[in-house]
């Protein structure tokens, strides 16, 4: 009698759980780039970006290790590429940097890798300490649980920035894994 009353009280409240939609351990997260989906500096936008470079973004999430693994992939842009970031944005709006993929600036927080100049491959993990701030849009320095939040909220985008164009040439907005 009192291993079925267990039984019921777990499968109670695994139902619970799932009905309140605890979040998974890991979940996927991509996008697509292209100069079409570019507006331009933020404060001046310039609408979309004739362009024949194309880029994807592909995110893995663990929730439990507070870490991102990323890879991202670009080719034919104009001119060589100079950064990529993740911003904190809507669909065709402009924000600050959340967090850097790769840069050949000298910019990055420690540990950021280069960009292939001329498009290829770049990986790599993003934990707290890769967030940056973002003051005029209350982004606090280093908070894990807003970047995770901007990615899940569709309010985070990738940028990849050329010489020509440093504000950005192609652009792709980051949509969970199944929604890409």
């Amino acid at each position: 009698m009192r291993s079925t009353s267990l039984t019921r009280a777990t499968l109670s409240a695994s139902y619970l759980m799932l009905m309140l939609g605890t979040p998974a351990l890991a979940a996927e997260f991509g996008a697509k780039f292209s100069g079409f989906q570019e507006i331009g500096a933020l404060g001046a936008e310039t609408g979309a970006i004739f362009s024949r470079g194309r880029g994807t973004l592909d995110l893995r999430l663990d929730r439990k290790a507070q870490s991102v693994t990323y890879r991202l992939t670009y080719g034919d842009l104009g001119t060589p590429v100079t950064q990529a970031h993740i911003h904190f944005g809507r669909v065709h709006v402009a924000g600050g940097v959340i967090v850097f993929l790769c840069s050949n600036l000298g910019n990055g927080p420690a540990g950021t890798p280069a960009c292939p100049a001329s498009g290829g491959t770049v990986t790599g993990t993003l934990g707290p300490a890769s967030v940056l701030g973002i003051a005029a849009q209350r982004f606090p320095v280093g908070n894990w649980d807003a970047f995770v939040a901007a990615l899940e909220s569709d309010t985070a985008y990738g940028n990849i920035h050329t010489t020509d164009l440093p504000a950005g040439e192609i652009r792709g907005q980051v949509r969970r894994g199944d929604d890409n």
